[in-house]
Parts: structure tokens; C-alpha cells; sequence
């Protein structure tokens, strides 16, 4: 009976002991459920993002602090000095007064030279006619007094250079010629060579006094002819 009443004791004070100790202990935390922990990652992140902003904004803002400060500046350097243009009063022409004329008037032959003309064309014997060696022939080329003198019966047609045909190297202009007058001058007594090949020869017109003149811009270009000899 004694050593019942002793157990009972044990088991009591162990009850006690084990409140005591229960009570003394601390409390643990309750586990978070899926839907507090998704809150606060995602109050974790909003926060670093807000960190991220302040630290980029404070770094722009010392960005623009160190620019240099801008000047206006004059659209133009060195501003030219306007000037100002006044009109002059107009006149009023006095009746009373002569007018003063041109003592010559402006022609259609002003700018002319006198002795010059311009070549229309081949009459015959076009450049790159073939004849056989030994061919007589006459050129007669179309041209057209361009200048302000007539060309009297002592201008005439002269060799410049080339292949001469036999000729005596000249020609006779058969006929007065007056400004814009259009005439046919020919070479008589051409020969063509004996030797097969192609031959160019040029003339030109000469006035009583032995100046020559061509025709083109600078009166350079010659009266051509161009014969191509062959047996065949």
C-alpha cells in the first residue's frame, strides 16, 4: 500500500514537472501557407525594383548636375550690317527737251565677219566614192556666202593639202557672189591615182589679197573630198 501511494507520487510530480517545462519552452511559429509566401516574394521584389529605380533616377540626376550649362547663342557669329537700299525719285521727263538718238542703227549683220561662208553639201562624188586608178573627174561642192562683202571673180577656190588629183591646185569662182548668195564652185582636170587606196584632199576659198578662210566655228574645216581608188 505504501509503495502504491509512493508510484502515485512519481507520476504526479513528472505530470508537473512536464507542465512546467511545457510552459517554460517557446512557442514556434505557425508555417506559413503557399499563399503568404507568394505575397511576400512578391513584396520582396517590388521593393528591390523600387530600389533600382531610386538608384538609377539619383544617378541621372548627378549625370545632368555635371553637363555644362548651355549659352544661347547668335544665329549668326559675326551679323552682316544691313543695308538699306532708298529709291531714287524718277523724273519726269521734260517735253521740251530733245531726246538723243543713235547716230547708227543696230543691223542683222552685226557680229559677221566679212569674208566668211558655211558648206551645204557634195554636189558629186560624195566622201567614200570608189572609182578605178586613173579616173578623170570634176568636184563641185555647194556652199553659201555667210559674211558682209560680195566675193568678186578674183576669189577662188585654192589646194590646202592632201592628195592634189592631178589638178593645178586651183579653182575659179565663176560668178559675183553677194552676202547670203548660194553658190556651186568646182575643181575641173582630177585624176584619181594609179595605186589602189583610199585619198582625202582639202580646199579652201582665198580672197584677192591671199587670205583663206574654211567654214565652221573657227573657219578651220576644209572643202574635203574622199576618193577610194580600187580595180574592182
Amino acid at each position: 500500500m505504501r509503495k502504491m501511494k509512493k508510484t502515485k507520487w512519481i507520476i504526479l510530480a513528472l505530470l508537473s514537472l512536464s507542465l512546467v517545462l511545457a510552459a517554460c519552452a517557446p512557442s514556434l511559429p505557425p508555417t506559413p501557407s503557399e499563399a503568404e509566401i507568394a505575397q511576400q516574394v512578391a513584396s520582396t521584389q517590388q521593393a528591390k525594383a523600387t530600389q533600382n529605380s531610386v538608384e538609377t533616377l539619383v544617378a541621372l540626376v548627378t549625370e545632368l548636375s555635371n553637363q555644362p550649362t548651355w549659352t544661347p547663342q547668335p544665329a549668326c557669329p559675326v551679323c552682316p550690317t544691313q543695308v538699306v537700299v532708298v529709291p531714287t525719285a524718277a523724273t519726269t521727263p521734260n517735253p521740251n527737251e530733245a531726246t538723243a538718238q543713235p547716230t547708227t542703227a543696230p543691223t542683222a549683220e552685226a557680229g559677221k565677219k566679212c569674208f566668211q561662208f558655211d558648206f551645204l553639201g557634195d554636189v558629186n562624188y560624195p566622201p567614200g566614192t570608189i572609182v578605178k586608178p586613173g579616173t578623170k573627174f570634176s568636184k563641185t561642192w555647194t556652199v553659201k556666202n555667210t559674211g558682209t562683202c560680195t566675193w568678186s571673180r578674183d576669189y577662188d577656190v585654192v589646194f590646202v593639202g592632201g592628195e592634189a588629183f592631178g589638178s593645178n591646185k586651183r579653182g575659179d569662182i565663176t560668178r559675183e557672189v553677194v552676202p547670203g548668195d548660194i553658190i556651186e564652185i568646182t575643181i575641173d582636170n582630177m585624176t584619181a591615182p594609179q595605186t589602189e587606196g583610199t585619198y582625202y584632199s582639202y580646199w579652201m576659198i582665198a580672197a584677192p589679197d591671199g587670205a583663206r578662210v574654211g567654214y565652221g566655228p573657227n573657219q578651220q574645216w576644209g572643202l574635203g573630198i574622199e576618193l577610194v581608188v580600187s580595180k574592182n
